[in-house]
């Protein structure tokens, strides 16, 4: 319950600072917030968690799509598929967690910690 209220508390914070929805509440969290996943905004997670979270996920989506559409037909190596899809991701990972990092600083947020107070 602790978390549901911090989460509910930065949110408003966050759409109160004039951030539209899907810059605090991208597609992906609120699919891990609904699966029952307790992971904080982006904004209020680390530059190496963000970078992490969005490259996994960005690899998987991306390399599946990839391979589906195109690797497959190419003949390409699974090891060359995957490390395609890892530098993809990576980059992707990286881009994410400096624009988050750019908000946390743009916005002056405080810690995600300061939510979870009375």
């Amino acid at each position: 319950m602790e978390f549901q209220l911090q989460l509910h508390r930065s949110l408003a914070f966050l759409s109160q600072r004039g951030l539209p929805r899907h810059r605090y509440e991208p597609p992906l969290f609120r699919l891990l917030w609904k699966i029952g996943i307790q992971v904080p905004p982006p904004h209020y997670m680390g530059f190496a968690k963000v970078t992490v979270c969005f490259g996994a996920w960005f690899a998987v989506f991306w390399g599946s799509l990839m391979w589906l559409l195109m690797w497959s037909r190419q003949g390409r190596g699974l090891a060359d598929d995957a490390l395609a899809a890892t530098v993809a991701g990576a980059c992707f990972g990286l881009l994410m967690a400096w624009f988050y990092e750019r908000d946390r600083k743009k916005f002056s947020l405080p810690a995600w910690e300061s939510f979870g107070r009375g």
